[in-house]
């Protein structure tokens, strides 16, 4: 590589500029080429059916002005402008313009598109630079504004008698190459020729053609046209930055502080090379400064998708603003920022987006948090702290939070992928009870469960060869009893150490959440006992067991119903309520009505045979054991300090009705049985 070979971009000599102490405070006008130069940039151009929707796309944007064409050098092209006019197909408030060559036959050719156009824009160029001018056309100076000059008449001649509004708009095609004396010199002459005033503007177009200067000097150059151009007042300023530097957003934002009032470019940059100025971007740098960008970008997700199956470009995932992974962080130490910084902007009510490595709310675009903060080996406990708050709803204090983000760095370590959203919580969820449900108190201190179950197996009358699918297994006692009236059991439970116990005693077990079980048509009966209070989505889990069952299949369940442990209950919100150190009272429990049951299983295909709250009084070993172990979602969050002091302010409000020396504790159970028919 020899870089002898080119030469530095000359600066603007003896020019004060001013631009610098400039700021943007309103949108300019934009120009959409994407139907024109971004056409031609692409393997295979559009067709008229594919401009068209890309014509609209447009428009709903907001776009009022879109360069449509090149009539003379294509007859799609000419079709294609002649079908929005002669069809009426152009909203009244857009301009459409179209690019003509300084050469009479087509400058002749291109008005014929245009007849009858309600706002056309006329845009004529050409060459200007010294290469051009000396090597490929061979002209002199005067020649080349000659050629300007005549054709811009030849231009209004024709155009003359147009009833609509006629825009005339000149480019020295190849400003960036060209010397400034020599760009305000031509550009002067065709200004001259159309005559422009406050009313009737014209637009002069300063290109960035080929884009071979950095962002300050193409500034420079903008505001030194301004100052040295005629009519200034009469005149719109545009520019069209190429990005063969990658920098056309940059030379667009600094052309417009040097007094640009229009910007040309394409959806997403897309243009010959390394492509024209991505007008999306650099709408969306102004709003984010606060600035009304006059284009509607909450739509940005249906626009890519046109976008992509009309031009066969596929969007960089991590492209400014609109990639698919533009708002995701991986990094610990971000999801941590990101996640403080959204609480914050929530619990604060605040008025301005402030979250860090946001630079504006996902949401503005229709798009949910779940794809901002993404999780695999490199996260840390901000980020699933983040996961299981924003989509499960539950806060996880500092010392969970790091626990729970060592088990999911593990298991993505152990995966060697991303987890998504859903296997974090489900991850979350097996961690939880597996926290919550210790299999030997459980046995110890909560054996009277199944103990009690007699007369729901009863109702479940299990027969031979039947598949019957039990909910909530636990440590399986209740499967391997219906397993010997020669019954084949599938059993599912929600806790990993109470799946284990059953596996170990020969159930068939597997860890599934009873709102996600995924079975189709398969089983006779489906039978749980004191489970389904614990199942918040009551009706998703009632849909998962009609789809789980086979035609006139039965659903046999018994479980807490309305009124179950009352006085337990209002004793733990009243503690809550009255240390509020303890944070907010989240009940964890479903107690239905009988009355509400049935119209949920009624509702869903169910015809119920019989359903009854039943009275049940249950004798306990001590109401500490009992709380340590059913009631350990409560307390889960409370520290030690404050576990014992739950416990005693519970003792003290429930002792007088639960508990006597004769008897021991005595909880007001109520049990909810339910023998229900699939049809």
């Amino acid at each position: 590589m020899s870089f002898k070979k080119y030469r530095q971009y000359p600066i603007v000599k003896n020019f004060i500029r001013t631009w610098p102490d400039n700021q943007i405070t309103q949108a300019p006008i934009y120009c959409s080429v994407d139907l024109r130069d971004g056409n031609q940039a692409l393997v295979n151009p559009m067709g008229i059916k594919q401009k068209l929707e890309y014509f609209n796309t447009l428009v709903k944007m907001g776009f009022k002005q879109i360069e449509v064409s090149f009539p003379s050098a294509s007859q799609t092209d000419f079709d294609f402008t002649r079908k929005l006019i002669e069809e009426n197909l152009i909203p009244d408030d857009v301009s459409i313009q179209i690019l003509i060559p300084a050469k009479k036959e087509l400058i002749q050719k291109s008005v014929e598109a245009m007849e009858g156009v309600k706002n056309g824009i006329f845009h004529l160029y050409n060459p200007t630079n010294e290469f051009q001018k000396r090597v490929v056309f061979r002209k002199s100076d005067e020649e080349i504004i000659s050629m300007a000059v005549e054709s811009m008449k030849y231009l209004k001649e024709l155009t003359k008698d147009f009833e609509g509004n006629v825009i005339y708009q000149y480019s020295p095609e190849s400003f960036s190459q060209t010397n400034l004396n020599f760009a305000s010199e031509i550009c002067n002459a065709v200004i001259d020729v159309v005559n422009p005033s406050i009313e009737s503007k014209m637009i002069i177009n300063l290109p960035n053609t080929l884009e071979a200067c950095t962002a300050n000097i193409y500034a420079d150059r903008i505001e030194w046209m301004c100052n040295n151009l005629n009519k200034r007042e009469a005149l719109i300023i545009s520019v069209h930055p190429h990005n063969d530097r990658g920098t056309s957003v940059a030379s667009a934002e600094l052309a417009v502080l040097a007094g640009a009032n229009k910007v040309e470019g394409t959806l997403f940059g897309n243009g010959e090379r390394a492509g024209n100025l991505d007008i999306v971007n650099f709408a969306f740098n102004i709003y984010s400064q606060g600035i009304d960008p006059k284009l509607d970008l909450s739509i940005i997700d249906e626009v890519k998708k046109m976008y992509e199956i009309n031009t066969s470009l596929k969007i960089d995932s991590r492209r400014p603003f609109v990639g698919d992974m533009i708002f995701t962080a991986f990094s610990g130490g971000h999801q941590d920022a990101i996640k403080k910084g959204i609480d914050f902007y929530r619990n604060s009510n605040c008025q301005e987006w402030n979250v860090p490595y946001l630079p504006i709310d996902p949401k503005d675009i229709k798009r949910g948090y779940e794809d901002v903060i993404r999780i695999n080996s490199q996260s840390g406990k901000g980020g699933v702290s983040f996961i299981i708050s924003e989509f499960f709803k539950e806060k996880l204090t500092k010392d969970e939070a790091i626990k729970f983000g060592i088990l999911v760095k593990e298991e993505s370590d152990k995966l060697q992928r991303e987890l998504s959203k859903e296997e974090i919580i489900n991850l979350y969820k097996i961690d939880k009870q597996s926290n919550d449900w210790d299999v030997n108190k459980y046995k110890k201190h909560g054996s009277f469960v199944s103990n009690l179950a007699t007369s729901v197996f009863d109702l479940l009358e299990a027969k031979k060869d039947e598949v019957i699918l039990d909910l909530g297994c636990g440590e399986g006692t209740l499967a391997l009893e219906i397993e010997k009236l020669g019954a084949k059991v599938k059993a599912v439970d929600l806790n990993a150490n109470m799946v284990k116990k059953a596996k170990e005693k020969g159930v068939d077990a597997s860890i599934v959440n009873i709102t996600e079980i995924d079975f189709e048509n398969i089983f006779d009966a489906v039978f749980s006992n004191a489970v389904l209070h614990w199942v918040k989505d009551a009706e998703e889990a009632i849909k998962r067991v009609n789809k789980a069952l086979k035609n006139e299949g039965r659903f046999v369940a018994e479980f807490g119903g309305f009124g179950n442990i009352k006085t337990l209950v209002e004793a733990i919100e009243k503690v809550f309520e009255e240390n509020e150190d303890f944070g907010s009272f989240v009940n964890p429990w479903y107690f239905p009505s009988d009355e509400e049951y049935k119209k949920l299983l009624e509702k869903n295909s169910f015809e119920v045979e019989y359903i009854e709250l039943i009275q049940r009084e249950t004798s306990i070993d001590n109401i500490i054991n009992w709380l340590d172990l059913f009631a350990n979602a409560v307390t889960k969050k409370l520290d030690e300090k404050q576990k014992i002091k739950f416990n005693k302010e519970v003792i003290k409000k429930t002792k007088p009705k639960l508990y006597s020396k004769k008897r021991g504790w005595i909880l007001d159970y109520v049990r909810l049985k339910v023998k229900a028919v699939k049809k």
